[in-house]
């Protein structure tokens, strides 16, 4: 089983090295539970992103200064596209027959919208 710590999202993500169905099927079975007990944990940091955001709304709210107004908006943006992420990850689920490749395609294109923010 081979999981990595996601620094950005706050939770670890698949980073099989080998594929999903090469895997003996008590390996699949081991990896689907603990996914099961990621996955658990994603709303929890759903939440904290979403406290970070009412924070930050709240300094808007009472800024004056534009270009710190702006990059508080930035952080916004940035928190927000990381629900995004955790929402689609919280959707991924790898049943005994799927493929690794199966699970990076679901967020393809968060990574890349990820990536074109920055």
């Amino acid at each position: 089983m081979s999981f990595r710590h996601d620094q950005r999202l706050g939770i670890e993500l698949p980073d099989l090295t080998t594929p999903y169905d090469e895997l003996s099927h008590t390996q699949q079975e081991e990896l689907i539970a603990y996914w099961e007990g990621v996955k658990a944990h994603i709303p929890d940091q759903i939440m904290k992103f979403e406290r970070d955001i009412e924070g930050l709304l709240q300094v808007v709210h009472h800024e004056e200064d534009w270009d710190i107004i702006a990059a508080h908006f930035a952080d916004i943006s940035d928190l927000a596209s990381r629900i995004n992420e955790l929402n689609m990850w919280r959707r991924v689920d790898p049943s005994l027959t799927a493929s690794t490749a199966d699970i990076p395609a679901h967020l393809e294109h968060a990574n890349e919208h990820r990536d074109r923010e920055k």
